[in-house]
């Protein structure tokens, strides 16, 4: 009898005791049930990991693992720590302030096991501090081109009760590395065998704030990815969060002089650094893809 996959949700945790239960309520509510909870807690020094304790004591019926980092390491180190404790076949990234709509796992996983791509990335509803929508059409959300025909997902799936929703999607091709295609961090669901080469990275100082943008290009970049165009995450803007420095009017996104300083820095340096990377990683991809992918890498300083 064919099963369906394992999802671990690897929840990153500094300092958000206001929202992580609502997060870890959010993976809960999930209609796709097969999952593990991975928070890992980057020594918060208010009350998050009292609480995800207590949500553990409470939900026996979970699988859910806190683990909590020896010191402060920045959030991509905390990603590879759960990485590491992953027993999945599919992992997702989710910031402790966000949350997911129930479909949100049925979904991406629906449209893995059509595709072979690396990763998923579906679209953002964005959300405030008290959980009022803000809008369900984020401009920090890909959009389909006019008259752009989706594919949608087939009902051919294997036990498909558990995946019986509709899912329009499209397979990003030729895009250049070192851009950004996706919506953020909490919207990407990833074949676990795509990023196991991260957990080699040790540069993880390098990606303290925005480690979406060296992941979401380096998966690309190794397997390619797919949009679902269909809001499944709650992105929190609030005034603690990298988002808060980006000032939403209406379809303009206005960044302020830290959010431009920060996406200058890692414009700058995901290309040096994912060329190092492969370097240090040649004896797993083999000289020719090593070369392969580090010729478009190079190529995308051009085009």
């Amino acid at each position: 009898m064919l099963k369906l996959p394992l999802v671990s949700f690897v929840v990153t945790s500094y300092n958000y005791e206001k929202y992580i239960l609502k997060t870890l309520e959010s993976i809960k509510a999930q209609t796709y049930k097969n999952f593990e909870i991975i928070v890992v807690d980057d020594c918060s020094t208010d009350s998050s990991c009292k609480i995800v304790e207590d949500f553990i004591a409470d939900n026996q019926d979970l699988r859910i693992t806190l683990i909590k980092q020896p010191e402060n390491k920045g959030q991509l180190a905390a990603m590879i720590r759960g990485l590491n404790e992953a027993k999945g076949q599919f992992v997702s990234f989710i910031d402790s302030d966000d949350v997911l709509l129930k479909e949100y796992a049925a979904a991406h996983i629906k449209v893995h096991l059509e595709t072979s791509v690396a990763f998923t990335s579906c679209q953002i509803a964005e959300i405030g501090e008290d959980d009022e929508i803000h809008t369900l059409n984020s401009i920090s959300s890909p959009k389909p081109e006019e008259n752009e025909i989706l594919k949608q997902v087939q009902n051919d799936v294997p036990a498909s009760d558990a995946l019986n929703i509709s899912v329009n999607y499209k397979i990003l091709k030729h895009k250049r590395f070192g851009g950004w295609y996706w919506s953020a961090n909490s919207s990407a669901m990833f074949r676990k065998a795509s990023v196991e080469l991260i957990k080699n990275y040790k540069n993880t100082d390098k990606w303290k704030i925005c480690p979406d943008k060296f992941l979401f290009n380096f998966a690309n970049l190794i397997g390619g990815s797919a949009i679902i165009y269909t809001p499944l995450a709650g992105y929190r803007r609030h005034k603690n969060n990298a988002g808060n420095c980006t000032l939403v009017t209406g379809d303009k996104k206005l960044h302020s002089d830290n959010t431009t300083k920060t996406n200058i820095q890692n414009n700058l340096k995901i290309r040096p650094e994912t060329i190092k990377f492969l370097l240090q990683e040649r004896n797993q991809l083999g000289k020719r893809n090593t070369v392969k992918l580090i010729s478009t890498v190079l190529l995308s300083y051009l085009f």
